[in-house]
């Protein structure tokens, strides 16, 4: 049985979120404010597997509270929940070390699984200290990242890995350098990362987008460059990041680079996203054919998307007996993700 700490000052949904989450066995204690947070964390033995806070909360937020309960005890997985569609406060939890960040309102099954996933890696990290594993950071924070991504959306991992493969593809046809081929496949892998901290009423939304949701929509790639900050390793993968939402002809975000000022793995991420967009198809869009897809890449080449880009996937597109089958075979799949957005 798990112990976890819910601190939550609204008792409804206090209680809906204590019932929900011992449905599951867990052994759930409740604080309605940070002193008593604090008190418990500091008091527990033996000390809670998982404590999930709510960002507004009496005499202390909970920002602050992570940061105590980490002091604590660092290998002690975080849950953030809050109404706040600001993303400043998500990428200031993800930065302090929440595993993951649930903005209100939210349905039972989400909290349960998020939950369920913050154990699974207090149980990895148990295990590694007992067998004595060092585990490098690097590995660590790709193991972080891959779970908050996961935590939205299952479909988005199969959307990454059809981008790792199609940008692989097209960095090997341009006779990149091993090292460059590399940060494109791992940019392609991390490049949605900072969608992580778009609320799920914004990021799922099936119709069209309001100003004010693009404008939210539109931090992504910058907040997940930030995510990617301090590794050295990861210094080519967060260039394309930051600009995999760049545009050819310079009015692309978030700065409105151009042309071969854009990195070049963002050049090829771009095109490989647009691809999947289409040919999957999205809430807001339908799903295309191969051949309506290489119509739209070439319809916007040389304005939205690289035309050497689009010239060596159009190219692979027509001779490459995998690349199509791939691509028709996916066509079918509805995913939840960005692409377009």
């Amino acid at each position: 049985m798990s112990r976890v700490l819910l601190v939550e000052d609204d008792p409804v949904t206090a209680k809906f979120m204590r019932l929900t989450l011992e449905r599951d066995g867990h052994d759930v204690e409740v604080a309605h404010d940070g002193a008593d947070a604090a008190g418990m964390l500091a008091r527990a033995i033996p000390p809670y597997d998982c404590l999930v806070t709510d960002y507004r909360i009496p005499s202390m937020n909970g920002l602050d509270l992570l940061a105590l309960a980490h002091r604590l005890d660092p290998a002690l997985p975080c849950i953030m929940v809050t109404g706040s569609m600001e993303l400043e406060v998500a990428v200031q939890a993800m930065e302090a070390g929440a595993v993951n960040y649930v903005v209100k309102p939210f349905r039972g099954d989400t909290l349960r699984v998020v939950v369920a996933r913050a154990l699974d890696r207090r149980r990895m990290s148990d295990e590694a200290l007992r067998l004595r594993i060092v585990v490098p950071l690097l590995e660590q924070f790709t193991i972080k990242l891959a779970d908050m991504v996961e935590a939205r959306d299952v479909e988005t991992q199969l959307h990454c890995r059809r981008l790792m493969a199609m940008a692989e593809r097209i960095a090997h046809r341009l006779d990149l350098p091993k090292a460059d081929r590399d940060a494109v496949r791992l940019g392609a892998c991390l490049h949605d990362v900072g969608k992580i901290a778009v609320p799920d009423v914004v990021l799922h939304k099936a119709g069209p987008l309001l100003p004010e949701e693009w404008d939210v929509v539109r931090q992504h790639p910058e907040l997940g460059a930030r995510l990617l900050d301090g590794i050295e390793q990861w210094h080519a993968a967060q260039a394309i990041v930051r600009h995999h939402h760049e545009r050819f002809d310079g009015r692309g975000y978030p700065e409105g680079l151009r042309g071969r000022d854009i990195p070049v793995g963002a050049r090829i991420v771009a095109v490989c996203d647009a691809v999947d967009v289409m040919v999957t198809g999205r809430p807001y869009a339908r799903a295309r054919s191969v051949d309506e897809t290489v119509e739209e890449l070439l319809l916007h080449r040389g304005t939205q998307f690289d035309p050497e880009v689009v010239d060596v996937f159009v190219g692979m597109a027509g001779v490459d007996v995998e690349m199509e089958q791939a691509l028709i075979g996916v066509s079918a799949v509805s995913l939840v993700g960005d692409g377009g957005r």
